[in-house]
């Protein structure tokens, strides 16, 4: 019942040891939740004391297979959040990136955040760390390990990964009360067929993610371009014909510089968009002032 990268963190030493897994990174709305669990004393005794908390693992090739949070209904994977919640010998946390800083920053960006902000908050720090999948935390002070289908085969990794499903289901579930009419509760905010309905039927919510394309193409014209133009990094400029193509309306151009100067935002940087021939083209606050703020992000234009 052990798998062989465990029995190697048995035979070095280690006395914390962690899992660290998320869920929801590709669902359409709601936050990415990350959660990690560490065993306090990493002993072989200890750790077949964990194993019951997992009775739902199957053989699969002669090998013990672990269910992750996936593979198991609802209800088991609440019986066994409850379980590890009464578990004195386990230390978890879970943290949450939600949608404004998941478009700013991509979700594989977000998920890293949500697995550091999760890890920061232990009380017991580990010395080694397993994750799913192949990415390791970088800057980390610690031994770890990506393993690919870990929440199959590593058992704490399946423990993080069913307490971050539950705990964002539960998140969710709560949303579904405050934007009614969505089905956050039957969907979870995954890019099902009853969502994508809603999508186009209600249009999207604060909570809808607008870096992903079924979210984004159903954004109004003038989002598409404040959320485009909120990309454009500093120091670089786009022009209101590649705005216009970015949001599928290669002929609006002009709309897209009437948007533009309607915008009060401070986080849409309007003065990023210049046009096609290189001139500064209009800015609500004046062009003296657009040419002053790009020189400061140097750019001479």
């Amino acid at each position: 019942m052990i798998s062989k990268e465990e029995k190697l963190v048995f035979k070095r030493g280690y006395q914390l040891v962690a899992g660290i897994d998320e869920a929801g990174r590709g669902s359409w709305a709601g936050p990415v939740a990350a959660a990690v669990v560490v065993l306090k004393d990493f002993s072989k005794r200890n750790f077949l004391k964990m194993i019951p908390l997992l009775k739902g693992h199957s053989l699969s090739s002669g090998k013990v297979l672990f269910k992750d949070s996936k593979s198991l209904s609802s209800r088991q994977r609440e019986e066994v959040f409850e379980m590890i919640r009464q578990e004195p010998a386990l230390d978890w946390r879970v943290s949450f990136v939600w949608p404004q800083v998941i478009d700013r920053i991509n979700i594989g960006q977000a998920t890293l955040l949500a697995w550091r902000r999760s890890f920061k908050k232990l009380n017991y720090q580990p010395d080694f760390l397993f994750l799913d999948g192949n990415q390791i935390i970088t800057r980390l002070a610690v031994d770890q390990q990506s393993i690919i289908k870990g929440d199959q085969k590593i058992l704490l990794l399946s423990l993080a990964s069913i307490i971050a499903k539950v705990s964002r289901d539960r998140l969710m579930e709560q949303l579904d009360q405050k934007y009614p009419g969505y089905d956050f509760y039957r969907h979870k905010g995954y890019g099902t067929k009853i969502h994508f309905g809603k999508l186009k039927k209600m249009g999207p919510l604060p909570i809808h993610r607008k870096s992903f394309r079924p979210v984004f193409e159903n954004l109004p014209f003038k989002d598409k371009v404040y959320y485009v133009v909120s990309q454009i990094p500093r120091g670089q400029v786009m022009t209101y014909q590649e705005v216009a193509q970015k949001i599928g309306h290669p002929k609006a151009f002009r709309a897209v510089g009437n948007v533009l100067n309607k915008n009060v935002s401070p986080q849409v940087p309007c003065h990023r968009v210049i046009r096609s021939d290189g001139q500064i083209g209009g800015f609500r606050e004046g062009s003296w002032l657009k040419r002053k703020i790009l020189k400061e992000e140097g750019l001479i234009i």
